[in-house]
């Protein structure tokens, strides 16, 4: 699959956050509006007011001064509360529009059918890089309402300045350096965060590690804390040389950039200086110009930050568009999948390859799959066996070939809907940490608050025992008050459950359910489960694909898929295989031996 170019700033990006501030809070993006405006009008006249004053003062015009004097006390009054109530507004508004963001993402992510964004390094890192720069949503419409108001502020002074001396209007020129020089610290800003998204990432799991109570005992056991700590400051400390390196540069643009206007600045003030001097200009002219001469230095520097600030939200955005293109392409309508199964599902020369991996996992595998059977899938760590359990439920899509289902590429069929009728349990199950019935009851939606459905899986589940110990209403979790913990077989076992919640699925998928269980309980359990598959097969054809390390489990198969280095190495039953004297005799045999 052909991934979608970089994120880069665009006007698209830019409409989108925009959105986002308005969507999320309509009214107070327009208060911000106008509190924004207000402030810049007070902030452009307070230079006016006080050349006015000073010149009052000196030619003894009082009621002159007396007016200027209020005027800049009202500016100056406006300015404080207005700076006040403008940062209120806009906290309030970037909360609204990182909220907004966030759920928005979780859309996102929650409705692409496959685990692309998930497996693919390039999305995950874009997906954790978003995650980080949410906040910067929030300010968008600030972010624009501030950059227009500058524009604004820098016009009325280059005409304040303009009615002092023409030569003024040169001043904004020796500011040019500055925005022209933004967009390339904006991209040394930009390129820092990228380099350091990796080590960010170990920084954080470093982090998660060591306060993870699955981890604790190990972690203690093998005196890991300081490593631990160790390695989480070098992660740092090479975060912090990328970007002290990149702001290095940055910043020296920026003094020369500086430097050239600081050149401009003294310049403006020499020339209104010599006129004042020789009688031309008042001391409130001269006054005027140093004021607002600061002024345009403070706007055309505040414009190159605020270009780089507006370049890094719409790199933020533009990975939010990013991340979209991504679920959109894995997004197919599709139809709907079969009410039941009468042939059955096949898989054509299907190859399959993870993002970023040169090897396929499985390569030009061609298999059926009868409806009604019961399938176990062997074989050794890496053969391809999750790979293959993903496949068939549609959580990936193969790199080359087919699955088909029923006469139909599974890729036609509404990834939504087929999910609904495809139940699994999986080796690296969730735990919910919510309570008994709802942590099973996921597994059926319409039936989460139904005891009887939740409690009529564990049974199928062979899972009925656990109700001994925790009711339905007990809370899971230690870390929750009153909440309780169970042992890896039981979280186990209330997976299985959960897979068990849907009465009638055309595909139940068991990837390794009960590696925490040991092997008579599991064969007990598979007893359980092969009769429970009996009545929905009768009702849609339902095939079972097990996948088990364990050879007195999956000998009752109906038909087992030995995979080996991607591929099938062999497939029949379990009669078959022995009687072939291969790879299957020779690890059923090696795997009896160790319980005699």
């Amino acid at each position: 699959m052909t991934e979608p170019r970089q994120p880069r700033p665009s006007f698209r990006a830019a409409g989108r956050m925009l959105g986002f501030a308005w969507a999320a809070d309509r009214a107070r993006s327009l208060l911000i509006l106008v509190l924004l405006t207000v402030q810049a009008l007070a902030g452009s006249l307070f230079a006016l007011w006080l050349g006015l004053f000073v010149d009052g003062a000196v030619k003894h015009r009082h009621t002159e001064t007396l007016l200027a004097g209020i005027a800049i006390a009202a500016s100056i009054s406006a300015l404080a509360g207005l700076d006040y109530a403008s940062s209120r507004v806009r906290m309030a508004l970037a909360d609204r529009t990182q909220f907004l963001l966030e759920r928005r993402l979780l859309e996102l992510v929650g409705r692409t059918p496959t685990l692309e964004i998930q497996e693919t390094p390039a999305h995950l890192r874009q997906l954790e890089l978003l995650r980080a720069e949410a906040w910067e949503f929030g300010d968008a419409i600030p972010s624009l309402i501030t950059s227009i108001n500058t524009a604004i502020r820098i016009a009325i002074s280059i005409v304040l300045l303009a009615s002092i001396s023409p030569l003024l209007l040169l001043l904004p020129v020796f500011g040019l350096p500055i925005v022209l020089l933004s967009r390339r610290t904006s991209g040394l800003f930009n390129l820092g965060n990228d380099l350091a998204a990796e080590p960010s990432r170990r920084a954080s799991m470093l982090y998660d590690l060591a306060a993870d109570q699955a981890a604790a005992k190990e972690i203690r056991l093998f005196r890991l804390q300081q490593t631990i700590r160790q390695r989480f400051a070098a992660e740092h400390e090479t975060i912090r040389q990328i970007h002290v390196r990149l702001q290095v540069r940055a910043q020296v643009l920026r003094l020369a950039a500086r430097l050239v206007f600081l050149a401009g600045y003294l310049g403006s003030i020499v020339l209104v200086a010599r006129r004042a001097a020789q009688g031309g200009l008042s001391v409130g002219d001269v006054v005027l110009t140093a004021v607002l001469a600061g002024q345009v230095l403070s706007l055309v520097a505040g414009s190159a930050e605020m270009a780089q600030w507006l370049m890094r939200t719409l790199t933020a955005a533009s990975r939010f568009l990013y991340l979209e293109s991504v679920s959109q392409a894995a997004i197919d309508a599709g139809g709907d999948p079969p009410d039941r199964l009468v042939d059955g599902i096949r898989l054509e020369r299907v190859t399959f390859c993870y993002p970023g991996r040169t090897e396929p996992t499985l390569r030009d595998i061609t298999l059926y799959l009868p409806a009604g059977t019961t399938v176990a899938v062997v074989g050794d760590n890496g053969a391809g066996k999750t790979t293959l359990v993903k496949l068939l439920a549609g959580l990936v899509r193969p790199t080359d070939g087919h699955v088909i289902v029923e006469q139909t590429d599974l890729a036609e069929v509404n990834a939504a809907a087929w999910r609904q009728r495809v139940s699994a349990g999986f080796q690296d199950h969730a735990r919910f940490e919510l309570t008994v019935q709802q942590a099973v009851g996921a597994g059926s939606l319409p039936d989460l608050d139904d005891p009887a459905a939740v409690t009529a899986a564990l049974d199928r589940a062979g899972a009925a025992d656990l109700l001994e110990r925790a009711g339905l209403a007990t809370q899971l979790g230690p870390s929750w008050p009153g909440g309780i913990d169970l042992s890896g077989g039981q979280w186990q076992k209330l997976a299985i459950g959960r897979a068990m919640m849907r009465t009638d699925p055309l595909l139940l998928l068991l990837d390794e359910p009960t590696a925490a269980i040991d092997a008579e309980s599991e064969h007990r359990l598979f007893a359980r489960w092969t009769q429970a598959a009996r009545a929905v097969r009768q009702r849609s054809g339902a095939i079972t694909v097990l996948v088990s390390h364990r050879f007195s489990t999956v000998r009752t198969a109906d038909l087992i898929v030995v995979l080996r280095d991607g591929g099938v190495a062999e497939l029949g039953s379990h009669a078959e295989l022995i009687t072939a004297d291969g790879l299957y005799a020779e690890l059923f045999e090696l795997q009896a031996r160790a319980y005699r």
